[in-house]
């Protein structure tokens, strides 16, 4: 049975019906969490890493990481993300499959994860995930994560309505609309997505309530601890417009 969080990778329309407007309304430099993944990497000894992208979305993060030397196996529980990965790395492996319990083996020299683990909800979608994340490390291996920090998070959800308008290659414009807010340690985002055409007089309106679950630093220890993981440090994000996030690293 699916995992709550990989419904949420076939439901939310962010992730499937309108895919297509991720890059364009995710536009977060690419090359900082490249940059500090690459380092960390090296820093391990690979030069030529084996990765596992877990969460890859549309395979932007992925493709710098090929022009810099690894070799990136994509991974998501999205199948319309994963369908443009594989447009932009052809030649990397892709699955399809749900992260709390991903049909893939191997040992990898890195998993790396970045956003997907605050859509995990639950504290046994939380274990699982870090847990198979060390199942595919090799010895020695490399966790990098990107995840919500919860106290800044808690302080952006303001229940201040946002919109962003994306120009689609159809021709089409997708207005995108959304409000966050606190509730019970998650944020909640209501989100209302209007796709206009010069075809269609009446725009086509889907609306979805979104959830995320931010990380606390000493759950983060825990977990990761508990899963095989040691020399964990935690800083800052990089490369986000919001100062909520935490680079994560890790070794197996």
């Amino acid at each position: 049975m699916p995992s709550p969080s990989a419904d949420v990778a076939a439901e939310r329309p962010f992730y499937d019906r309108h895919a297509d407007a991720y890059d364009a309304l995710i536009s977060d430099p690419v090359e900082p969490w490249v940059e500090a993944v690459d380092e960390s990497l090296r820093a391990a000894g690979f030069s030529a890493a084996q990765v596992l992208d877990a969460g890859c979305g549309t395979g932007r993060h992925a493709a710098a990481l090929i022009a810099r030397g690894h070799h990136v196996t994509l991974l998501d529980a999205s199948e319309a993300l994963i369908s443009i990965a594989r447009k932009r790395c052809p030649d990397a492996p892709a699955v399809v499959t749900d992260l709390c319990e991903p049909a893939i083996t191997g040992a990898f020299d890195a998993v790396i994860a970045r956003g997907v683990l605050n859509d995990l909800l639950t504290d046994d979608e939380r274990a699982d995930a870090l847990n198979a994340f060390a199942r595919l490390t090799r010895a020695g291996g490399v966790l990098v994560l990107d995840v919500r920090e919860a106290a800044m998070s808690h302080q952006r959800a303001d229940g201040i309505w946002r919109t962003a308008e994306v120009d689609l290659q159809d021709g089409s414009t997708l207005r995108f609309v959304s409000r966050p807010t606190w509730k019970d340690g998650r944020i909640v985002v209501e989100e209302r997505y209007e796709l206009a055409s010069d075809h269609d007089e009446t725009p086509e309106v889907s609306e979805f309530l979104f959830e995320m679950r931010p990380w606390t630093r000493d759950e983060l220890q825990r977990r990761l601890s508990s899963a095989g993981y040691g020399c964990i440090e935690m800083r800052d994000g990089v490369g986000r417009r919001s100062p909520d996030r935490l680079l994560v690293t890790a070794r197996h």
